[in-house]
């Protein structure tokens, strides 16, 4: 090959090296789910629920999925997002997972159906990744308040601020250990509930 034929060609590769580093990364998209961890269903309550909106701290309820470098700096991951505003998942959710542990006689996410009689009201403070140099962590904090709607007594109050190992340095692990800490705070705040009610 010539001088003047191989400087097309290199020219050539080095479009394509350089369409290669600016190609946008595909969008992933994940959700919250929770997973029993064994068959045994939660308490009888046998009082119909209502699961109020979420509340999810404004730095967090967004669709893109926050990393944690430092304990003063957050980052957005670019090409990883939730598939619903935080808001919105953790309802489903938790909705999702009372429904299949039928500890409740009902459980809605409309005040107007069902009767409801007891009220779980949910903040989330934290919903990260925290990078550390040898092992990533899925964190979560939240506060559960489980009231009467008619006196809008609080029966129970069950906050948590948990963390859990990823299973390896990659942001699609964390859905599962953010899902597991949820799973393990929702039976803790419904066994405080099953208490309280029974010992009144």
């Amino acid at each position: 090959m010539t001088k003047t034929n191989a400087l097309p060609a290199a020219a050539a590769v080095l479009l394509l090296l350089g369409a290669a580093c600016l190609s946008t990364p595909t969008k992933r998209y994940f959700q919250i789910v929770p997973i029993d961890k064994d068959a045994e269903r939660h308490p009888p309550i046998d009082k119909p629920l209502y699961i109020e909106p979420v509340r999810v701290d404004p730095l967090y309820d967004d669709y893109r999925v926050i990393y944690r470098v430092s304990p003063y700096e957050l980052k957005y991951y670019s090409s990883s997002f939730w598939a619903k505003k935080p808001a919105d998942l953790f309802r489903a959710a938790i909705s999702e997972y009372l429904i299949r542990k039928e500890g409740f006689s009902r459980v809605t996410l409309d005040v107007l159906q069902g009767d409801p009689v007891l009220v779980l009201r949910s903040t989330v403070r934290l919903v990260e990744e925290i990078d550390n140099p040898k092992v990533w962590f899925g964190r979560l904090a939240m506060d559960l308040e489980f009231l009467d709607l008619k006196s809008g007594r609080v029966l129970v109050r069950h906050s948590f601020d948990q963390r859990l190992p990823l299973g390896a340095r990659k942001v699609n692990f964390l859905p599962a250990a953010l899902s597991g800490i949820l799973v393990d705070e929702l039976d803790a705040a419904v066994r405080k509930l099953a208490d309280a009610l029974a010992a009144h």
